[in-house]
């Protein structure tokens, strides 16, 4: 219904809502403020100032450019844009705003445009999302912590026994199943027969408030064996629901290494333990006969010397297997004669009469690089050759030029190694055992030798087919 008021009602009807609306504008709880077409801002409540940290006076005639965060300076231009160019009445925005104390403030902008006296104005309300931002970007590195540690969370009902597990779940055990529903029987289905039951055991006769952890095998889908570690706590909700909360993550490397390490404490054992057998025989005998010396004292102190080298070699390997893993390993760089270098170290071999040792290629080739450790290389090679190709009694060292480097071969003619097996040789510990063979040695001499030419900047390798015999083979870069 339309009234004729006088021009005196009109303007104090006006002055009653300015009044009114300038009181709800300061007690309302929402951080708000009345900005200008350029973006002064002219007008805040208490609670903007609360949320910001400044006093009005510090806030008002001031830009809001001066408190938005770099990244989201374009989106005020936008606001500015669209409400006072493009004409849109309202416009919403997510921004990052800078407090007093230098800390930052998420907030949600929701501004509404109007006109008084041919003059734009905005009225902007600031929800702030501070907290939710934070607790967000605090998923966001959970989630990245968890996925480059290859770890997983989970959380059992204890009563429904349902599992809600996160996408790392799903990928340890190997299962597709795209977020569809699992439970205590499909997880136990992926367990071996012998770590089932012990599992099965501890889910049952779990408690709120107790800890759980227990290693075992899964086979996954695709048929690879892993160890898991599944470690949780026993809790209860506020609703008063019963469940297990943890993690679980791969420890198959780990358990590998474990048993790696098992297995040489048994095979340096062994090994060790030969040697000093006959040592300790050797010397009891020679106790015994020292004031009535006899012939056999000679072959003696030779078995007592042999010994002792075997011991000293063993200990050496494992002192310099040591010094590579913790990068300590340093070299003795001098210029010397290849050819020379080679006679000097296989003398041990040549002397017995057994094997012959035939070079061929260049002879008088020279090189820059830690003689004593290239000549360890090179009985590893030999010995090799003389331990597991012992019917071949001609062992070839070849000596050539290619490219830029110098290459030092080494040929036997053995039964050679199964392809399967080369990739592995130069690893730490590994020994191959051709045809069910019992062969000595910790199996760090190709391993020690790879990680002294990877040292010189060279390249190493052998190449090898079951019947044909194998050259193992070391370059050395020249360097003149």
């Amino acid at each position: 219904m339309k009234t004729d008021l006088p021009p005196a009602d009109y303007e104090n009807k006006f002055r009653e809502c300015d009044a009114r609306f300038g009181a709800i504008f300061e007690l309302t709880t929402a951080a708000s403020k009345i900005i200008d077409s350029d973006l002064t801002i002219l007008k805040v409540n208490q609670a903007l100032c609360e949320l910001m940290g400044y006093s009005g006076e510090e806030l008002v005639g001031s830009q809001i450019m001066d408190y938005a965060c770099q990244d989201d300076k374009h989106h005020w231009h936008e606001l500015q844009e669209a409400m006072w160019q493009k004409g849109k009445p309202d416009f919403k925005l997510d921004a990052c705003i800078h407090k007093k104390d230098g800390s930052l403030a998420w907030v949600h902008v929701t501004t509404i445009a109007f006109k008084e006296n041919g003059m734009s104005y905005a009225y902007t309300i600031l929800d702030d999302f501070s907290d939710w931002k934070k607790l967000q970007e605090s998923e966001q590195r959970l989630t990245m912590a968890l996925k480059y540690s290859k770890m997983a969370v989970w959380e059992l009902d204890l009563a429904e026994r349902s599992i809600i597990r996160s996408d790392g779940f799903d990928q340890l055990f190997g299962y597709g199943g795209e977020g569809k529903p699992w439970n205590e029987a499909d997880m136990l289905a992926m367990f071996l027969e012998e770590d089932r039951a012990g599992l099965q055991q501890l889910l049952g006769a779990i408690r709120p408030d107790q800890n759980f952890d227990f290693q075992g095998r899964i086979r996954t889908a695709d048929g690879i064996i892993k160890w898991i570690n599944f470690q949780g706590r026993a809790e209860l909700t506020r609703d008063g629901r019963e469940r297990l909360l943890g993690t679980l993550y791969d420890i198959t490397r780990d358990k590998l290494a474990e048993r790696e390490k098992d297995d040489f404490i048994s095979i340096a054992s062994h090994e060790l333990k030969t040697p000093l057998t006959a040592l300790k025989g050797s010397i009891q005998v020679l106790e015994q006969m020292k004031e009535a010396p006899t012939p056999k004292l000679p072959v003696l102190v030779e078995q007592a010397s042999r010994s002792m080298n075997k011991v000293t070699a063993l200990v050496d390997d494992l002192l310099n297997a040591s010094r590579m893993s913790e990068g300590q390993l340093y070299l003795k760089k001098t210029r010397f004669n290849l050819s020379k270098a080679i006679d000097e170290c296989c003398l041990h071999v040549t002397a017995a009469g057994v094997f012959q040792i035939i070079t061929k290629g260049i002879k008088d080739a020279e090189i820059e690089a830690d003689s004593e450790r290239i000549q360890r290389v090179i009985i590893n090679f030999v010995n090799n050759a003389v331990k597991y190709a012992s019917r071949s009694k001609d062992i070839i060292i070849r000596v050539e030029q290619e490219g830029g480097s110098t290459k030092v071969s080494v040929t036997d003619k053995g039964p050679g190694i199964a392809r399967e097996k080369v990739p592995h040789l130069f690893e730490r510990f590994y020994r191959a055992d051709e045809q069910g063979g019992q062969y000595s040695g910790l199996g760090l001499g190709l391993y020690i030798s790879a990680e002294i030419i990877k040292k010189h900047g060279g390249q190493i390798g052998v190449d090898s087919e079951p019947g044909r015999g194998s050259t193992f083979w070391f370059t050395l870069p020249d360097q003149r």
